[in-house]
């Protein structure tokens, strides 16, 4: 496999924190970015590497002269500009099949298993996707239910977009490149430019959705959210190589306030703590996940639209605090009512207390359920969390009253807050 990885950024953002120092060779516990990240591809079975230098080349070429003694190519894009087109200004140095990668991104990642679903998807792109604590100022992608990209949302745009960040790893097919026509002494940038016009042919893309640890470190806040998370220790709990601990968490009556009121975006009332709550697992890098029954789909009680508009306003409310939850699942179907519209990425057949959302997530993103908590505020959360083998926590709420199933939760909380201090606390979560 090769790699690509690309090195020509300013870093004009980060001048006041690093200096003239260029961002790939930005050093986190005494080792340059840069070297890391080629010691971590070379260990998922990468031999080939092209760097793609413009800025800063004189002190990336003899950085690598130095420090790397494998064959590699340095190219530096003297006619076409950008993360595209230095890509197809370098077209002579690339494989059938490569990764791109930006070398201002630290990770810890297992890249075999990311090459193997891209080959497998057949499409002529493919890019990691993740929730992230700055949507707003990330490129994001809307997915189908078969993980392929349906729409690109440009960052800063102003306009809401769940959080499905591009993080800045991709795995090619060459062939891409004839598909978009390239002008000399023009910039392209690889997402906004490229994969609009490559989804515009209806080209497919696949996202590639994961909670592995990738973090850009464009802005200096960046770099000390990535040598402090170094610094706990916690980003081994996202790795693929073993079993990840996890919450799973119920969305009305834990999140937001439950009531009889139709759910539209006017009723949708956050808790004061929960957003602080969801935040305190981001910060022990624990993943958390939403799962939800929605059956008011179903019954035509609020449409796709409003849904979204209540997805868009947690997504808002928890990244303004540097918060985000992994990943979701809803279940629009109640009873024999069938939801038709069923073409989004995060809708499930399983109704709880079908345990079938939780065991989907678990299997994709590999989560040690004897390790992992449900939150829940009714009988189905907590038969639905015990099914799956999760220990389970029920939180006060209206529907306590409704409680039918026999079934007994592992704990009892009053709130959110409660319930995530709870599992912080624990022998469960000890690393």
């Amino acid at each position: 496999m090769q790699a690509v990885i690309i090195c020509g950024g300013k870093g004009s953002r980060l001048k006041s924190t690093i200096g003239n120092t260029p961002k790939a060779l930005v050093k986190f516990n005494k080792k340059e970015n840069l070297k890391r990240q080629i010691e971590i591809l070379k260990k998922n079975g990468v031999k080939n590497f092209v760097f793609l230098v413009n800025n800063f080349e004189s002190e990336i070429s003899k950085f690598l002269k130095k420090s790397f003694n494998d064959k590699f190519t340095i190219h530096k894009d003297k006619d076409y500009y950008g993360t595209g087109g230095c890509l197809y200004s370098a077209k002579k140095h690339l494989k059938n099949n490569f990764l791109i990668i930006y070398s201002d991104i630290y990770f810890n990642f297992n890249f075999n298993r990311f090459i193997k679903s891209s080959i497998k998807k057949k499409s002529i792109l493919s890019c990691v996707v993740h929730a992230n604590d700055h949507p707003k100022d990330s490129d994001t992608v809307d997915l189908d239910n078969k993980f392929y990209i349906k729409k690109i949302n440009v960052k800063n745009s102003g306009k809401d977009k769940i959080n499905n960040a591009i993080s800045g790893v991709y795995f090619a097919n060459k062939k891409f490149l004839s598909k978009f026509k390239f002008k000399k002494n023009k910039s392209y940038d690889l997402v906004n430019d490229i994969f609009i016009t490559l989804l515009n042919k209806k080209c497919s893309i696949f996202g590639y959705k994961s909670i592995e640890y990738i973090k850009d470190f464009g802005t200096p806040s960046r770099i000390k959210t990535v040598k402090k998370d170094i610094r706990i220790n916690k980003i081994k709990n996202l790795s693929y190589s073993f079993k990840t601990k996890a919450v799973f968490i119920d969305r009305d009556g834990v999140i937001n306030h439950e009531n009889s009121k139709p759910k539209t975006l006017k009723n949708f009332k956050i808790f004061p703590k929960a957003l602080h709550a969801i935040k305190k697992l981001n910060d022990y890098k624990i993943p958390c996940f939403i799962v939800s029954n929605q059956s008011g789909l179903a019954k035509g009680q609020f449409d796709l639209s409003e849904f979204f508009k209540i997805i868009f306003k947690l997504d808002s409310k928890l990244s303004a605090i540097g918060a985000y939850v992994d990943d979701f699942l809803v279940c629009p179907h109640f009873t024999k009512l069938k939801y038709k519209n069923f073409n989004e990425s995060f809708f499930s057949n399983y109704r709880k207390p079908n345990p079938g959302m939780i065991k989907t997530l678990s299997k994709r993103y590999r989560i040690n359920m004897k390790q992992s908590f449900m939150i829940g505020d009714s009988d189905r959360d907590i038969l639905a969390g015990k099914k799956a083998g999760l220990k389970t926590i029920l939180v006060a709420s209206p529907k306590i009253n409704d409680y039918k199933l026999n079934v007994i939760p592992d704990y009892r909380k009053k709130n959110l807050k409660e319930a995530i201090n709870l599992i912080i606390r624990t022998k469960w979560m000890i690393y």
